[in-house]
């Protein structure tokens, strides 16, 4: 009888110990199943619903371009955070030349039931201009479980290949890898001002202190909000991060939405909320947004009083011609990314031709290129409105070769030069 139990105590044991050994086979298909994309995985494509109520598809590689593919739901306050540092990385970075591919694209993808929550935090962040879809059944939609997520937010970096090459990337890492891309150099000037504005909606947070701090969070700078909200700071590192800080107090109570802004209004992002005020951790990158519109730049004095930045002197057509090329276009866009870093500033496109040939041809030449100009800027977003245009002809040479005087083939070239001056719209 004994051996007759111990033999089915043996069974029993095998069976719980197969039973034990299938459980965790199971969890292990479970968690394999539910693991996010790695890098190097081509990004699944998308087909889903955008906010005009038509299907926008999205396969990978995207037009030849590098993707933020972002996932985010607005019931999720942290799905928000990067919000206006993402609208800023399409405004700069769309448009600019890129080594091999054709361009920067951002696709936002809110992962929720409620379609109307959605559309009022589209039209609150004014996301229009980058790519807004909704999946409405979240994780459950057919081309969403292909990205295996588990959490909002989540954020991918596709390459032109259709790669993904991060996932969750920081802004500092996308701003990065962005600028190793672009054809042009950056400009290396050194900044040592920081500027901007604090702001609860359009009103300005006036009288109140703020302070700059190291990243270990001891006070190196403080200054006081003026009536427009604005402070300076002077003398800084802008290779090093930095906290902003204010406290709670006078017309500022704990709670409330508190941005920071460059000097043009345009919104850096919204400070964190703390126990004893509101804080923001300010990047390295993220600095020269907070430099000021002229700082460093030569301005010129105009007949009418109005001081206007010299931003930009290109040589942009070939001889006597009025026809954008592929390596112009190229160049325009850093302008257009200048202008829509500066919203508020109207843009004077001044053209100029060498002095060979006819004096009047000359000058209905450069006015034919600047509105070349004019007409390519407007297609990037840029409104007309905000453009004029000006033909100089062969008014202003800037060397010694005007009628009469021989000159070489490159002195000439460096007289057909188009100038754009960047002004406070009146």
């Amino acid at each position: 009888m004994s051996n007759i139990k111990m033999s089915i105590n043996n069974q029993s044991t095998k069976i719980r110990i197969q039973l034990y050994c299938l459980l965790i086979l199971c969890v292990l298909i479970a968690n394999k199943s539910i693991a996010q994309l790695t890098l190097g995985d081509n990004a699944p494509n998308l087909v889903l619903s955008s906010t005009d109520n038509s299907i926008q598809s999205f396969s990978f590689p995207y037009q030849n371009k590098i993707v933020l593919l972002f996932f985010w739901s607005s019931s999720v306050s942290k799905s928000k955070e990067n919000i206006y540092k993402y609208k800023r990385l399409h405004s700069k970075y769309s448009d600019v030349g890129y080594k091999v591919c054709d361009g920067f694209d951002i696709i936002s993808v809110a992962l929720q039931s409620d379609k109307v929550a959605w559309e009022n935090a589209v039209k609150e962040y004014d996301l229009s201009k980058i790519n807004n879809c909704i999946a409405q059944k979240g994780y459950s939609d057919f081309f969403i479980k292909g990205y295996k997520l588990t959490e909002t937010p989540t954020s991918f970096l596709i390459d032109e290949l259709g790669k993904i090459i991060a996932v969750n990337p920081s802004v500092k890492m996308i701003i990065n890898y962005l600028d190793d891309k672009r054809n042009s150099q950056l400009n290396t000037d050194i900044q040592s001002k920081l500027s901007g504005k604090i702001m609860v909606g359009q009103t300005p947070v006036v009288s109140q202190k703020i302070w700059l701090l190291s990243e270990k969070k001891d006070t190196l700078q403080s200054a006081m909000l003026n009536e427009k909200g604005a402070f300076v700071f002077k003398d800084i590192n802008a290779s090093t991060s930095y906290n902003l800080y204010i406290k709670s107090g006078g017309a500022l109570k704990t709670g409330q939405t508190i941005f920071l802004t460059s000097d043009n209004g345009d919104i850096i992002s919204n400070f964190k909320a703390t126990n004893s005020g509101y804080e923001y951790n300010l990047l390295d990158a993220e600095i020269p947004y907070l430099k000021s519109v002229f700082d460093g730049e030569p301005l010129v004095k105009k007949d009418n009083g109005l001081s206007k930045e010299l931003y930009m002197s290109e040589v942009l057509f070939n001889n006597k011609a009025a026809t954008l090329s592929k390596e112009a276009m190229a160049k325009l866009n850093e302008v257009v990314s200048k202008a829509k870093a500066n919203p508020r500033l109207n843009i004077e496109i001044i053209s100029h031709t060498d002095a060979n040939g006819d004096a009047s041809a000359n000058l209905t030449l450069s006015s034919k290129q600047s509105s070349s100009i004019a007409t390519y800027l407007a297609t990037k977003g840029i409104g007309k409105a905000r453009l004029k245009t000006t033909g100089k002809g062969e008014t202003e040479i800037i060397n010694k070769c005007r009628d009469g005087i021989q000159c070489q083939e490159e002195e000439h070239h460096a007289n057909r030069r188009t100038e754009f001056k960047f002004y406070p719209a009146q």
